[in-house]
């Protein structure tokens, strides 16, 4: 009873208003104006009966009883407690001090490891954003410690005990708001350092090594079996053999392998549905890549297993303020199960992009978790008034916009936008970023690192759509004459994208050649430079003469000694040594078939006279492992499957490699048939 009398005393109106709000303190008090309550002490609690309710008032305070049939904190409870208050106050002489009741010792010593585990990641990281640049909430102390957060647009009042804390949220829980506010709280008190939450984040990142070596026994098995038996003898169930992989490496905490296992089942399915999309070289270079990444866990420090193990979602940062022009919009689909549309922005003053992508996931057993609509007439985000279509067409400035690396932008409830007018296509802005000599995409690694360009074009060839490869291909040439095509498979995805691209080229072969500028993402096919083309405009105004600055000696691309004949031999033997590999990815290294073996022997020795050295001696390697266990009732293919990896590896690289120096090669042909005038047909 007495502790019960001391903590009525303490209670001020100021912590009664963090139990409930500061209107039900002032009916409590309206309320007590008009009766007067009936008190009998029970042990440790007060029974008071009011008019329409009885309360019993209990330690801790929050945890008194009404009964009305709200599940909150009422003014019936709050009445009583005023009253017990107002009665204890006139036999002890005693006025209530707010100063008593002090939460900053239970606060205090709340651990740092709850707190973070409250926030989860995505609230923890904005939470140390924002205190390594200096912003912190504000803190008004006194029975109630009152906490704003700005980012979050919330205000938490902390109280003693805990578990009463209130936030703007209405989460009765400790949420993320609380455990920020806490974290605030701890700091101003110093009891800990923004450098602590800084090492407790670097810490989270590391997965168990327990855990992940657990992971890293399944997943070698699994692959193991995979190749052991053969694709041609799997069995349909070897899908559901990769989801389940997925799922054991989510549950480690290592995304990236759960994002390939997901691709390895996307491709299994590809294969059993016999589909024309399916390439058996890559399901091969995937399994074996992820074995040889399961390797190198095993043997991994924290730093490079974090790195291995990779992030299930990308730190978003606030950026300084966007001034954003909309370029293109392009659907995706990818092999880790996700769908969706990507928008391309050109940020006028850093002249760099960003983009946003709407993605949605797409491997829940022919579920869609959220079906896709009409995209170009849905809301734009950042509270842009218009649609997803309209949006493209402006120019706009966002301010507390966040990003992550490679300058995707998310939607956030603090990001404003501000519409300045109409995008102009033929500002200054969008003449600098215009590439109108293809070899500076090498020199920039504009390839190589698939950024977005605006490619201008001085003629165009008329396009084709070829029946065999369903696939729409179009030259188009730089003011040097070099050729880039700009080429779309087709799918039901991409039916809009070619037929505009089929409208343009009949436009462009009916009328002379006038300059016109494509976005897209170049990449290298067969020895040429290709572009995904997501959005074409007007290039007329854009175009420097032929003897600018862009078509300069400087530019010359130097690709070596080495004829594109020479190119295409070694290019060719590295494709048939993946033939052979892939025949063994078929058979399996349980049924190695001669001929198969036969073919590497071959291959060693024409690898040999490419000068392909490595390769050669890697096959022989191969083939001599091979032949060793064919008679074996047990055999450890670990040796095979190092030899095996390494081999792709070699392949993969070369095959690059050899995709670039051809289309070096054919730059240099061009600029030496003529380097300050091109000639249309």
């Amino acid at each position: 009873m007495e502790e019960l009398k001391r903590l009525l005393i303490q209670a001020g109106d100021e912590y009664l208003t963090g139990l409930s709000n500061r209107g039900m303190v002032k009916r409590a008090y309206k309320d007590l104006e008009q009766e007067t309550p009936e008190v009998s002490w029970n042990g440790n609690e007060a029974e008071v009966r009011l008019k329409d309710a009885v309360c019993r008032i209990k330690v801790p305070l929050g945890d008194s009883a009404c009964s009305c049939p709200s599940r909150s904190m009422c003014r019936h409870r709050i009445a009583a407690m005023i009253f017990l208050r107002k009665g204890l106050e006139g036999e002890s002489g005693e006025k209530t001090s707010d100063e008593k009741i002090n939460p900053e010792k239970e606060l205090l010593s709340v651990p740092l490891r709850r707190l973070q585990q409250a926030c989860r990641i995505k609230a923890y990281r904005e939470f140390l954003s924002h205190i390594e640049r200096g912003e912190y909430p504000r803190i008004e102390e006194g029975s109630t410690v009152t906490v704003q957060i700005p980012w979050e647009n919330v205000t938490v009042k902390l109280l003693s005990p805990l578990e009463y804390s209130t936030c703007t949220c209405y989460s009765r829980e400790l949420c993320a708001h609380k455990a920020q506010a806490i974290l605030a709280y701890q700091l101003l008190k110093k009891t800990i350092t923004p450098g602590q939450l800084k090492t407790l984040e670097d810490n989270r990142e590391n997965p168990d090594r327990e855990t992940v070596l657990q992971a890293v026994r399944s997943i070698k098995e699994g692959i193991r079996l995979q190749l052991m038996t053969g694709l041609s003898r799997l069995s349909p169930e070897a899908e559901e053999s990769m989801e389940r992989l997925a799922v054991i490496c989510h549950g480690a905490g290592l995304p990236a392998f759960e994002s390939r296992f997901r691709g390895a089942a996307v491709e299994f399915r590809q294969y059993f549905t016999r589909s024309a999309a399916f390439r058996e070289a890559d399901l091969m270079g995937r399994l074996l890549f992820l074995y040889r990444d399961a390797v190198r866990l095993e043997q991994a420090g924290p730093e490079e297993m974090r790195s291995l193990a990779g992030t299930f979602r990308d730190t978003y940062e606030r950026v300084p303020p966007l001034h954003l022009m909309g370029v293109g919009s392009s659907y995706f689909k990818n092999k880790t199960g996700y769908e969706g549309e990507r928008y391309y922005f050109l940020e006028l003053e850093q002249k760099k992009w960003y983009t946003w992508t709407d993605a949605r996931p797409s491997f829940y057993e022919g579920i869609r978790r959220r079906p896709p609509g009409n995209e170009e007439h849905a809301q734009a985000p950042w509270g842009l008034n218009c649609s997803r279509g309209k949006m493209m067409e402006l120019e706009f400035y966002l301010t507390d916009a966040k990003a992550a690396k490679g300058g995707r932008l998310s939607v956030s409830r603090e990001t404003k936008s501000e519409i300045v007018g109409n995008r102009d296509l033929s500002g200054k802005e969008i003449r600098e970023m215009v590439i109108w000599d293809y070899r500076l995409l090498f020199q920039r690694q504009m390839i190589q690192n698939r950024e977005p360009v605006l490619a201008g074009a001085v003629h165009c060839k008329k396009g084709r759509f070829d029946t065999v490869k369903q696939r729409f291909d179009m030259e188009i040439y730089d003011v040097q004459g070099n050729c880039l095509h700009v080429a779309v498979t087709y799918s039901k995805e991409e039916r809009l994208t070619i037929r505009v691209l089929e409208r343009l080229s009949g436009r462009l072969d009916r009328q002379e050649d006038s300059p016109l500028v494509f976005f897209g993402i170049p990449y290298l096919e067969e020895g040429k430079i290709c572009l995904y083309p997501v959005e074409y405009f007007d290039g007329a105004g854009l175009c420097p003469s032929v003897n600018g600055s862009e078509s300069g000696q400087e530019n010359r691309i130097d690709a070596g000694a080495l004829s594109a004949g020479v190119i295409r031999a070694a290019e060719q033997c590295l494709q048939e040594i993946r033939v052979t590999l892939s025949d063994l990815f078929q058979s399996g290294l349980r049924s190695v078939q001669p001929e198969t073996l036969s073919q590497m022997y071959s291959m060693e020795r024409e690898a040999a006279g490419l000068g392909l050295h490595l390769a050669g001696e890697e096959l022989s390697r191969l083939r001599g492992q091979l032949e060793s266990q064919r008679h074996q009732i047990k055999s450890d293919p670990e040796p095979v499957i190092g030899i095996w990896v390494r081999l792709m590896e070699y392949i993969t690289m070369g095959l690059q490699r050899t995709q670039m120096d051809l289309a070096m090669a054919g730059m240099r042909e061009n600029s030496l048939e003529g380097e300050e005038t091109y000639e249309s047909e």
